[in-house]
């Protein structure tokens, strides 16, 4: 599906992505961040790849992950990136971050449309999650939304392909915000959004369960 929301907004089904959850020991974060600015800060990067390693802050009691590692970028470049994650000293790097740390899972996918790419760098970042059945009507609410309920940071709708799981999560919306402030701010505002947003959850709880939000802060970009 193909879909040309407004000016700002691209078709991005090219753009795929590889999340690696991972559940770091209670003080190890910092040991974990100079290992991987070690192998990561120093490899010819594919282009357009973005990598980034983000802290869990805001979460939910069954989610074990407290860092998440993501790579995205053009199916290209991240098939080019997977030969660089591979070999001897990739090895040892990996064996390295395994002793301060353990990888729950490490899920898979596309994005479906971008909007506001210019803001992805922002410092904090939510996903919200949900399983769907009919993923066509949920684009299509989903469009209806952000038309009456604008973002101002970066924003992404995307679906999971690799790493799902029993519960069958897969789709999720990514978004950004300036600061923690802005986080916590966020939200429906004018009787508009409100009603956009209202609409969107009761259109799509037909065919889909929302599997709830993670907070996250960014700690690196490569």
């Amino acid at each position: 599906m193909l879909l040309f929301i407004a000016s700002n907004h691209m078709i991005a089904q090219n753009i795929a992505f590889e999340q690696v959850a991972i559940k770091v020991e209670a003080g190890k974060g910092q040991y974990v961040l100079d290992l991987l600015d070690s192998f990561y800060g120093n490899i010819d990067k594919p282009e357009g790849v973005n990598i980034s390693l983000d802290r869990v802050y805001f979460k939910s009691e069954d989610i074990e992950a407290t860092h998440y590692l993501g790579f995205s970028g053009p199916l290209e470049g991240l098939a080019e990136l997977r030969k660089i994650r591979n070999g001897d000293k990739y090895l040892l790097f990996n064996s390295n971050i395994l002793e301060f740390g353990n990888i729950v899972s490490v899920v898979g996918g596309n994005s479906i449309m971008r909007m506001n790419v210019s803001e992805r760098g922002e410092a904090v970042a939510q996903i919200w999650k949900w399983r769907v059945d009919d993923p066509a009507s949920f684009i299509d609410e989903f469009t209806n939304l952000i038309k009456g309920f604008p973002q101002e940071g970066y924003l992404s709708l995307g679906q999971f392909s690799h790493g799902i799981g029993s519960d069958g999560e897969n789709m999720y919306v990514y978004m950004t915000h300036d600061d923690y402030e802005a986080a916590l701010g966020w939200g429906p505002k004018t009787p508009q959004q409100q009603e956009a947003f209202a609409k969107f959850g009761k259109n799509t709880s037909k065919y889909s369960d929302f599997h709830g939000t993670v907070t996250m802060v960014n700690l690196k970009n490569w």
